[in-house]
């Protein structure tokens, strides 16, 4: 029995041994390095295993035959039972090659045997190294009755059968710190479109629909704050999360950001603190649309959130202000009218939250804003809130306000029938729109909901229903409307029931859609249509 003991030690030792390594050396070997040495440690680790089971099988057979052996006796009774309560505290570990392994540690004298997966080992071995790797993409094959697919006013019609681009996102992140408590990442992300109409759509060829770009790379932190130490405080080209709304592809509140410096997650009272300082710098035009000036233009953006209001109820509060920080040459401009006046523009939010049964919620939202703000909510489709036409700033800007209503969300209706919703009411007097240009009034409505049949987990069929309608009426009276409506029936292949959160997700589908109005856009499809049926099959994943 000694023997054994010392065995299981001996054992115990070995495993540590072999574990401490990756610990010790995790500074100066290659990612490729260690997982080598793992391999290499594990498969040791297993002869072992299998040694100590023998042991452990040989020594149950000399028990055995000592106690066929020996008289009947009191002593001889006492034996047995010490001998069956130490072989009871040796557990036969169960090992599978591919699946897990087993770690024999020690307490005192007795050996215990725990089973480590191989979902354990690639855990242990992502947070050594620090890296994470995450993403998103969509993409799929479609026709029509008019030709090639085109898509139109998704963000007012919803993004379902009419959505006919690739798009993906991808995430890189690396902790380059970590001690007393304080952390360092350094994340980059990288996103972009995807040609899907020609074989050779090339990066760089102005003729295809291949983009990308760099939209996140900055340098992370926590701890480093001591009035703040649970907070993620960043530096870089980084904005504040945005708020999607995601039937249509569009983002209620987000920031366009160049290079920035915030703050995120800071508990203060009931809620949480962010705020962040961001640079985008806007080109703004000559009146006569020859010529520009870059304008270095910053904004400020304070979020107090996730403010408690009733069960499962929550309340968020932000607000947002852009201004410019004009040269001289471009204040004399500005004077002679020779270039737009560029204003100063700010817009507020609030946002209630109520968390449903089964992962369900709903957002209320309710925006104000003015100037350049206030004309992005005039969008009949895309309305993403920003100061400038892409990185191009025009047109006389008045004091006009806009506001909005937005709700979003899904629900189940029964217990195989879920259904997500998207419904916007914007208004609008005396703002510049870049469809019906200065002091415009606009009035526009879009719902949106999508209700579904739950098979099983992986299986769902639905259809998504949309109409929109918009009026925008000019500085000289003049009655400009938009309307359109869209049907979608679809299947989709799916590994959960939610319609938001579940991915990835394969749809097929087949879409109609019928434009009534057009006088803001002009739009028609192919061959002069103002309506189209498209039928295909998209996949959507993020990880």
């Amino acid at each position: 029995m000694n023997s054994s003991k010392l065995k299981v030690s001996l054992l115990s030792l070995s495993v540590l041994a072999a574990l401490s390594p990756l610990n010790v050396m995790a500074a100066k070997l290659t990612v490729e390095q260690r997982l080598e040495l793992l391999e290499a440690e594990l498969s040791s680790y297993k002869n072992k295993v299998a040694e100590l089971q023998q042991n452990i099988k040989d020594n149950e057979k000399r028990n055995q035959t000592a106690t066929n052996i020996a008289p009947q006796s009191p002593v001889a009774d006492n034996i047995e039972n010490e001998n069956s309560e130490k072989n009871n505290a040796v557990a036969k570990p169960e090992v599978k090659a591919t699946q897990q392994v087993a770690v024999i540690n020690t307490e005192g004298n007795k050996p215990k045997v725990e089973s480590v997966t191989m979902k354990d080992i690639s855990k242990f071995v992502k947070e050594d190294i620090g890296f994470s790797y995450e993403g998103y993409f969509r993409s799929g094959w479609g026709t029509s009755n008019h030709g090639s697919t085109q898509t139109y006013a998704a963000g007012s019609l919803g993004r379902f059968g009419n959505e006919m681009s690739g798009w993906f996102d991808l995430t890189m992140n690396q902790r380059v710190y970590n001690q007393d408590g304080k952390t360092a990442n350094a994340v980059v992300t990288y996103d972009g479109n995807v040609g899907e109409q020609y074989n050779d759509a090339w990066f760089g060829d102005s003729d295809n629909e291949n983009i990308l770009q760099f939209s996140d790379i900055f340098l992370t932190t926590k701890g480093f704050l001591p009035f703040a130490r649970e907070a993620d405080f960043w530096v870089g080209k980084h904005k504040l999360p945005e708020y999607e709304i995601q039937m249509l592809d569009w983002k209620s509140l987000t920031t366009d950001v160049a290079a920035a410096v915030g703050i995120q997650n800071w508990d203060l009272g009931v809620g949480q603190l962010d705020a962040s300082l961001s640079r985008n710098d806007v080109d703004v035009y000559s009146r006569d649309f020859n010529n520009t000036t870059q304008m270095n233009t910053n904004s400020v953006d304070l979020r107090y959130r996730n403010i408690p209001l009733w069960q499962d109820g929550s309340l968020s509060l932000m607000g947002k202000y852009a201004f410019a920080n004009k040269t001289d040459e471009q204040k004399k401009n500005e004077s002679n009218n020779s270039y737009f006046e560029l204003k100063d523009t700010w817009m507020a939010t609030g946002i209630v939250r109520q968390e449903l049964d089964r992962d369900g919620f709903n957002e209320f939202t309710l925006q104000v804003a003015n100037n350049s703000y206030a004309s992005s909510f005039s969008n009949f489709s895309g309305a993403s809130n920003s100061m400038a036409q892409g990185r191009y700033y025009y047109g006389d800007h008045s004091n006009g306000i806009a506001w909005r209503l937005i709700s979003q969300g899904e629900m189940y209706l029964a217990d195989r029938i879920i259904m997500a919703n998207a419904l916007v009411w914007s208004h609008g007097e005396d703002v510049y729109s870049y469809e019906s240009g200065a002091h415009s009034d606009f009035n526009s409505f879009r719902a949106v909901i999508r209700p579904a049949w739950i098979w099983d987990t992986w299986n769902q069929t639905g259809v998504e229903l949309a109409w929109f309608a918009q009026k925008n009426t000019t500085q000289q009276g003049q009655d400009l409307k938009e309307s359109a409506y869209k049907t979608t029936l679809y299947h989709a292949l799916k590994v959960g029931p939610s319609l938001l959160g579940s991915r990835p997700e394969i749809r097929f589908y087949g879409t109609y859609i019928n434009i009534i109005d057009n006088e803001l856009s002009q739009f028609k499809f192919n061959d002069d249509s103002k309506n189209e049926f498209m039928a295909g099959v998209q996949a959507e994943v993020w990880w």
